[in-house]
């Protein structure tokens, strides 16, 4: 792929976070420099300068963007790409909020909700989505699927530390039930992993489904071509479940 291919898609992926070309333009201009005029920044853009000062000054408000004074003068350059997960996560908690407001008004809510989620990409914000949501101190049961394609697939894809994190901040306990074939990792997981416990159901298969049991919903992950994640979301249902499990983990040994 050429450079001028490379930087047209970094700069559709800035427009994907929310941020207008010019904007993206001009940042993207920013970022080999410590300080730069705004007259050097015209030139890299080839933006009109009216253009170049309102995106400085549009990135400025969102933190992606700083000015020094010297010599009297306006010296720009950028911050982080990293503040662009910052704005995200903002927007994603502005996001869960206005949701809940809706939820309220939502005509005829069901007591009983079922979702159908298709590929990585949906599987992994949903489940950091969950484990943002769920309360602290609370705990997931987990039924073994196959080889453990649940923390793999988020490891794969860079999310595993964030989910971590997360779980370990909000003291989040996950019990795992599993296969004799994976005793060695599980043996590792527990020592290196918080608030991470697990147990041998003898003969259990693992197959292409794990099971996993939230404070309000149950969720089957199907690791096929593609990844399927159906989400059912009832008391019931999860109540019928973790007394499925505690049964199982009874009778699981360690």
């Amino acid at each position: 792929m050429s450079k001028i291919t490379d930087e047209r898609e970094l700069l559709k992926k800035l427009a994907d976070f929310g941020l207008s070309e010019k904007e993206s333009r001009v940042y993207f201009a920013l970022l080999p420099y410590r300080d730069i005029g705004s007259s050097k920044l015209i030139r890299a853009t080839g933006l009109h300068g009216q253009f170049v000062y309102d995106a400085l000054e549009k990135l400025e408000e969102l933190g992606l963007a700083k000015h020094v004074i010297q010599n009297g003068r306006k010296k720009f350059s950028a911050n982080s790409p990293k503040r662009i997960l910052s704005l995200i996560e903002e927007k994603k908690l502005s996001a869960q909020s206005v949701v809940r407001q809706l939820q309220d008004r939502f005509a005829g809510a069901h007591e009983q909700d079922f979702e159908v989620l298709q590929g990585v990409n949906a599987f992994v914000a949903h489940q950091l989505a969950m484990i943002e949501r769920v309360p602290e101190n609370s705990t997931v049961d987990v039924i073994s699927g196959p080889n453990d394609q649940y923390f793999t697939t988020l490891d794969d894809e860079g999310a595993a530390e964030d989910y971590e994190h997360i779980r370990a901040k909000k003291n989040i306990r996950i019990r795992y039930i599993g296969a004799n074939s994976q005793i060695e990792k599980f043996k590792r997981w527990e020592h290196e992993r918080k608030h991470w416990t697990y147990k041998i159901f003898p003969g259990l298969s693992t197959g292409l489904v794990d099971i996993g049991i939230w404070q309000d919903s149950v969720i089957f992950n199907i690791y096929g071509n593609p990844l399927l994640s159906f989400v059912l979301t009832s008391k019931e249902v999860v109540d019928g479940y973790r007394e499925f499990f505690e049964a199982l983990w009874n009778l699981s040994t360690k």
